[in-house]
């Protein structure tokens, strides 16, 4: 997820666009699900960026087993390019989650687990999305290094090129959808998703806990009680016909 990063950088480097950029996880009932990414840009961003495929290396990612999906005009007048990758249980989240921006980035130490009895379900989510550090918290210090000191990274830097529009040109955002009831840090939503959409200069903790019931157990229990029941039944009334 680097090559998305450094897209980002370059069109911090060049104007106020509007460039958003988007984590998320989305688990089920078993503890698998969906880990997505996205980067949205908005015209004079995706002038600067040019090929987004080529920027992104999307084959890099699709070798790595993510979707790709985009680039694409949404509802928000953006272009969106957004990456995906399926996960079959808690632990492969944690790998893929890790994956977004690796262990300097914006999203921090992202934890998925997920408890199950014989009729409940427990989901916990935990980490932060860190932009305490401005821009310089989306790429490693090998990158910076590369893209060479005079860009305007730092909280300061951003606040002095870009005034008050600073967080009209970037957003960060983490985004989840937990199943059953969720008690969360964030009362903000999109599309059925917790969002935490920290300012730029912020650290913003995620925890989200959702509890929900184990239904097949559940209607198993059921039936075999009305088949119990019903047996008991018939047994009755064939017993006082008999009488």
């Amino acid at each position: 997820m680097g090559a998305l990063l450094l897209a980002l950088l370059v069109v911090l480097a060049t104007s106020a666009c509007q460039v958003r950029v988007t984590g998320g996880i989305d688990v089920d009932e078993s503890g698998g699900g969906t880990v997505r990414a996205g980067l949205g840009l908005d015209a004079e961003a995706l002038a600067t960026v040019g090929d987004v495929n080529t920027a992104l290396r999307v084959d890099d990612l699709r070798q790595a087993g993510w979707r790709i999906d985009g680039p694409h005009k949404e509802d928000d007048g953006l272009t969106w390019i957004r990456v995906s990758r399926p996960v079959a249980d808690t632990r492969e989240a944690v790998t893929a989650l890790a994956q977004l921006s690796g262990p300097d980035g914006p999203f921090r130490d992202l934890t998925v687990n997920s408890t199950r009895t014989l009729f409940r379900n427990r989901t916990s989510l935990t980490g932060a999305v860190d932009l305490s550090g401005g821009i310089t918290g989306l790429a490693d210090a090998d990158l910076l290094a590369k893209l060479g000191g005079g860009l305007p990274l730092d909280l300061d830097a951003l606040r002095n090129e870009f005034g008050a529009d600073l967080d009209k040109v970037v957003q960060v955002s983490f985004e989840a959808r937990l199943p059953g009831s969720v008690d969360a840090s964030t009362k903000e939503k999109a599309k059925g998703r917790l969002v935490w959409r920290p300012a730029l200069g912020q650290r913003l903790p995620i925890q989200a806990t959702s509890k929900g019931l184990n239904l097949l157990p559940i209607v198993a229990v059921a039936v075999v009680l009305l088949v119990a029941v019903g047996g008991v039944t018939a047994w009755l009334l064939v017993r006082r016909r008999r009488r």
